[in-house]
């Protein structure tokens, strides 16, 4: 499709936080306003579709991966918890976009456990990750002490309530 030149007024505000932002892969002001659009186009077209929501989340997280790592190649530190939650967060914030339960014309009850289930996966591959390091005592975490103090008592609080009988009526 050919381009057309517009002409855009914005306030001052706006001008200063379009010029301010960070949009991956976009340089001027021009670019910038075109990557908007496509993520806009994309929340409203594509969504549906795991793979175009993914591309979108993964955009959404460019920017604070990409400050994190910086901060941490500068530091000489690096968190395997930050690695792990932040490799996780845009797979399923893609699945829950792209969510078969929100699709109309669909078998709702089943949407619902398919989600569910999917949901559950992903939450349950975040949890048994954490489990693993809670394990090894959080090697390569900045604050391994304090998360391991952390976990003891998620572990004590799960616990004790499995072992609460009125729990069990």
């Amino acid at each position: 499709m050919a381009k057309q030149t517009v002409t855009l007024r914005l306030d001052e505000d706006d001008l200063t936080f379009l010029a301010g932002i960070e949009v991956a892969g976009a340089t001027n002001l021009s670019e910038k306003i075109r990557a908007l659009l496509a993520d806009a186009r994309a929340q409203r077209e594509g969504l549906d579709d795991f793979g175009a929501a993914y591309d979108f989340v993964r955009g959404l997280f460019a920017v604070p991966e990409r400050r994190v790592h910086q901060a941490e190649v500068a530091s000489q530190q690096r968190s395997e918890l930050v690695a792990r939650v932040l490799a996780w967060m845009p797979e399923t914030a893609a699945f829950v976009l792209a969510g078969s339960a929100l699709q109309a014309g669909g078998d709702t009850p089943k949407a619902l456990r398919d989600f569910e289930r999917g949901l559950g996966e992903r939450a349950m591959v975040l949890t048994e990750s954490m489990l693993q390091l809670a394990q090894a005592g959080f090697p390569g975490c900045h604050a391994p002490e304090t998360l391991s103090r952390r976990a003891r008592f998620a572990q004590s609080t799960g616990r004790d309530r499995d072992s609460n009988p009125a729990d069990k009526e």
